[in-house]
């Protein structure tokens, strides 16, 4: 497998976006666009520090269901097969945006500070919803490395440049980018890991082709990709990349693509619980909550 991350690897460093944030500025939302809790643990102290000038920051989660809802699912599955009733019970059936809740009030923020946006089902919908809830305010975005990209660029077309054809506000924004190496990525508690990392793996394998299918659609096209790009694409997409909307054989292909992958979850359920506590713990740790005087 070594070579397919290492392709992986070429491409997210080809996507990688910095992070434009300033500690000086004041911002009225810090805004977690993301599918892995990653993004709460690792910019909690950023929170805290934009918290101490604006008394009013509020914390905004974003997110559906997507592949928590079926990883939770073989969960519950595997626990009931197993008899394990008390770790099934710590599986809370939750969207990706209560999930990022629950973590960050493990870390401190006050529920009253916490706003969640769980309706969207893709990136417009809750691109509407972000530009909506800051109503021209300024606003952090955090995002880890994988995703940052396809955020910017959706975010720029149409919030941006089209929002009255995507019925959007305009989106005055920085960016916190979580960088990360592939191996980094590859965790049981946000699903990277499953089946021996197929799940980051279909994802870079998808990378090339979402921005070549949906330039100036819903986004912008960044870059041409460079010849070492488009030879980590043309390694990673025939093998790893789970196409969605076909028929016949080709769906049948697909769904045995996610075989490894489930089989996988349902043998690791209680790594994912294992990896999410000590993921929490070292953030608590690095980050403790510091109360305010009106707090003790």
């Amino acid at each position: 497998m070594d070579k397919y991350f290492q392709a992986a690897e070429v491409i997210n460093s080809a996507y990688d976006v910095p992070s434009t944030y300033k500690l000086g500025m004041k911002y009225d939302y810090m805004m977690i666009y993301d599918d892995d809790i990653t993004a709460v643990l690792r910019s909690i102290h950023l929170y805290r520090h934009f918290k101490q000038s604006n008394a009013e920051l509020k914390l905004v989660l974003v997110g559906g269901e997507g592949l928590l809802n079926i990883a939770f699912k073989v969960m519950r599955f595997s626990f009931r097969c197993r008899c394990c009733s008390l770790a099934s019970r710590r599986l809370q059936k939750e969207t990706e945006a209560m999930r990022l809740k629950r973590v960050a009030l493990e870390l401190g923020v006050k529920e009253e500070d916490i706003i969640v946006s769980d309706q969207g089902h893709n990136t417009t919908e809750n691109l509407q919803a972000m530009s909506k809830i800051a109503d021209g305010k300024k606003t952090l975005v955090v995002s880890t490395q994988r995703l940052a990209m396809i955020f910017k660029q959706s975010a720029d077309y149409q919030c941006n440049r089209y929002p009255e054809c995507f019925n959007c506000q305009k989106f005055d924004y920085d960016m916190m980018v979580i960088h990360q190496s592939v191996q980094d990525i590859l965790r049981w508690y946000n699903f990277q890991a499953a089946g021996n990392g197929r799940v980051a793996l279909h994802f870079f394998a998808s990378l090339v082709r979402r921005f070549e299918v949906y330039d100036n659609k819903f986004l912008t096209k960044p870059f041409e990709p460079s010849a070492e790009v488009m030879a980590a694409d043309a390694l990673l997409r025939p093998r790893f990349l789970i196409k969605q909307r076909l028929t016949g054989w080709q769906k049948l292909r697909a769904l045995m693509q996610y075989i490894p992958i489930l089989w996988s979850v349902f043998l690791n359920a209680e790594e994912y619980l294992i990896d999410e506590n000590v993921a929490i713990e070292e953030a608590q740790h690095m980050h403790p909550t510091v109360k305010h005087p009106k707090d003790k």
